[in-house]
């Protein structure tokens, strides 16, 4: 009875299941079962010990295929990772399909993994064995525990058997990784994609949890470095107080960058305008507030430039001055991306001659920053773009005539900038350490030796754009912080995070989440002045997958967190009433102000800037302190506290204009000074007064303290 019991279940068994093994077998019952799955066809045979004989290792490492002990899959590959590589693909570990895959059919690559202290970090892939372009890249620490994986896939070409690999990169440091259970199915074209299971594991990134210290820390460095006092003072003409007078301080824009790219033929009256888009920019929450910074995304890419890529060159300037006129600043990206692919073919074509590329760049930096429209309205340059793997100009001038490295012509970029726009702020920009998760070593330090490099050569770097195209997995809100900490501490430069969004593996409740977590961290850094998504509509976005809105302009949770974040718990809007001594007093967000003040007989409304601790004077008809401030680099004020004296630094002579007021608003001295270091000599009464610094208009305020 058992033996005919047994031959009739053989008979039952479809073919495709006859040579898999218990372990092939149990996944596909258990995708059907639960998912509701297909069969699906194996891409890589269906025998554990087939699979793990197909495999391959390489790199400084070793690899044996050993027994799993009180596992659901038999075999296993244990690997042991000697030393970290210069970079993370310098050691791994793949496998290639055995059956093909057509464009366009649905994958799932299934795998289990662990590693032995639980501290490890793997590249996971699936990619062209020919081209290494990726179906799917996910770089993560991988659990001291088996872990279960199911990563879905839809192939963007056909796939012929042996030319598609299932792998990873795991030369990222010392370690050892365990890889069992590895099987890939293809489900054809009658599943979709987003039908497919995805077990990945990445929900619990780095800080993630509600009590994580580095909240309270994030929100104390905010309070200090990313507001200021405001005391508003009420007076009459005979400058007594005005009590009970209303005050209502509106904020209209933050001074941090708030950004995204911009797709230049969507607005502005461009062909292709979209009336949402357009609208979007100015007002993404329906009160009118809007970004204050952008960068076109491809329209100023040198090809993109020269080839009109986007929109033409005039149709590209009538862009650019449709953001200033909107009060909207913009990143220029990017003056030189030295791979070849990445420049105009004629650079390529004459690799070996140097005068005729330095004469190429120069000529195409002033036209660009001299064209009508662009000229005076870029605040600053990604004059160099992921010059840590696209090296191909760098090798070619290796060697040659007055080039030792090649990289003396990253110098020669920033120098022909400052000769043609001298005030345009200069940038170095690269994905190799936030968007890559990674901390040290191999792209990480060329980034910071490159960096080096070029303020050794003398010449001005504004600051460091960091790219964050969260992965799979995303990156540890403390790594975020160290990476700043680390390149503020080594160069004391200003960072923006210049490409931010999230890989379509994270959800969308993930990607709220972690978009609070992330922006928090980067708006608490003293060293960051800017966030600028890479997109923020799914409509145009390299990847269909933007942070704030869908295809049909439906706003995604992530979008809300970052209205409720920007223009909510980061924004200030007071109403109050002056005390009997005329005073209002607050502490807002820097950035720019509208300020009403009631008296009763009249209505006195200026727009002013906080950047630093404010007082304003309004004295009958008018404030007889503005607040048009300036961040004047170079310009220090010493001793202070003072007894008959203080030195004034500035960055050059120029010719300024000094006054002091004193706490009952009286001008009490004035002076010009036009030396480097100036000596200003009072005789005052012991107390606390007001320093306008003035030049060509603009002006600095400092607290000084005559103590005697």
């Amino acid at each position: 009875m058992n033996k005919l019991l047994l031959i009739c279940c053989y008979i039952l068994i479809p073919q495709i299941l006859v040579s898999q093994d218990v372990y092939h077998t149990m996944v596909q019952d258990e995708l059907q079962n639960q998912y509701g799955l297909p069969l699906g066809n194996w891409l890589l045979p269906d025998t554990e010990a087939e699979t793990l004989n197909n495999d391959y290792a390489y790199g400084d490492i070793v690899a044996n295929n050993e027994m799993a002990i009180g596992q659901l899959f038999m075999e296993k590959v244990s690997i042991t990772v000697n030393n970290s590589g210069a970079n993370p693909w310098d050691a791994g570990w793949g496998i290639q399909n055995t059956a093909p895959m057509q464009a366009g059919d649905a994958g799932l690559f299934v795998i289990w993994l662990r590693a032995e202290n639980g501290d490890s970090q793997i590249s996971l892939f699936v990619e062209n064995a020919a081209t290494y372009e990726k179906e799917v890249f996910l770089n993560f620490n991988v659990s001291a525990n088996w872990t279960y994986y199911l990563i879905p896939f839809e192939a963007n070409q056909a796939y012929s058997p042996g030319t598609l690999t299932f792998g990873a990169h795991i030369a990222w440091q010392p370690q050892s990784i365990e890889i069992g259970g590895v099987a890939a199915l293809n489900y054809g074209q009658g599943v979709a994609l987003e039908d497919l299971p995805s077990l990945i594991n990445n929900n619990e990134y780095g800080g993630w949890e509600p009590n994580a210290p580095w909240r309270i820390e994030a929100a104390n460095r905010i309070e200090a470095i990313r507001k200021a006092n405001l005391d508003i003072i009420v007076r009459n003409t005979d400058g007594y107080p005005i009590a009970d007078a209303v005050v209502h301080v509106k904020m209209l824009q933050h001074d941090f960058a708030f950004g995204t790219a911009v797709v230049s033929r969507l607005f502005a009256g461009n062909p292709g305008q979209n009336n949402t888009y357009e609208s979007k920019l100015l007002d993404l929450d329906g009160e009118g507030h809007g970004f204050n910074w952008v960068v076109f995304e491809n329209a100023l890419k040198w090809p993109g430039w020269e080839q009109n890529w986007i929109t033409s060159k005039p149709q590209t300037a009538n862009a650019t001055e449709w953001l200033v006129d909107h009060n909207i600043k913009i990143r220029g990206h990017n003056l030189l991306w030295p791979g070849w692919s990445n420049l105009p073919p004629d650079i390529q074509n004459n690799q070996n001659n140097p005068a005729y590329i330095e004469e190429r760049i120069a000529n195409h930096i002033e036209a660009i920053n001299t064209y009508p429209g662009i000229a005076g309205n870029i605040e600053e340059w990604d004059v160099l773009n992921e010059i840590t793997s696209n090296r191909d100009l760098e090798y070619a001038l290796q060697g040659q005539p007055t080039y030792t490295t090649g990289r003396e012509i990253y110098s020669f970029v920033f120098e022909e900038l400052a000769a043609v726009a001298p005030d345009v702020k200069a940038y170095l920009n690269d994905y190799v350490t936030i968007s890559q998760a990674n901390t040290g070593g191999g792209l990480y330090d060329l980034k910071k030796q490159f960096a080096q490099e070029i303020i050794d050569a003398g010449v001005s770097l504004d600051g460091i754009g960091f790219q964050a195209h969260i992965g799979g997995y995303p990156t540890s809100i403390y790594d975020v912080q160290y990476i700043l900490d680390d390149f503020y501490n080594t160069f004391g430069t200003t960072a923006k995070i210049t490409e931010y969004d999230t890989n379509e593996a994270v959800d969308d409740e993930l990607a709220a989440t972690y978009l609070r977590d992330f922006l928090t961290m980067v708006f608490s850094h003293e060293s960051t002045d800017g966030f600028l998504m890479w997109g923020f509509w799914d409509g145009a976005h390299w990847k269909n997958n933007a942070p704030l809105f869908y295809e049909y302009w439906s706003l995604k949770p992530a979008g809300q967190t970052f209205i409720d974040l920007v223009f909510d718990e980061w924004w200030t809007e007071v109403d109050g009433l002056t005390d009997n001594a005329g005073n209002f007093s607050l502490c807002g967000f820097k950035g720019t102000y509208q300020v009403t003040i009631d008296c009763g007989e009249e209505i006195f409304i200026d727009t002013i800037e906080l950047l630093h601790d404010t007082e304003i004077i309004k004295e009958g008809d008018a404030l007889s302190l503005d607040t048009d401030f300036i961040n004047q680099p170079g310009f220090n004020v010493f001793p202070n506290p003072a007894n008959n004296h203080i030195y004034i630094n500035q960055p050059s002579n120029t010719l300024a204009s000094i006054r002091l007021y004193n706490e009952m608003g009286q001008l009490v001295l004035q002076q010009t000074i036009d030396n480097r270091q100036s000596l200003v000599a009072f005789d005052l009464p012991k107390g606390i007064y007001t320093m306008i610094y003035e030049y060509e208009g603009e002006r600095y305020v400092e607290k000084i303290v005559v103590k005697r």
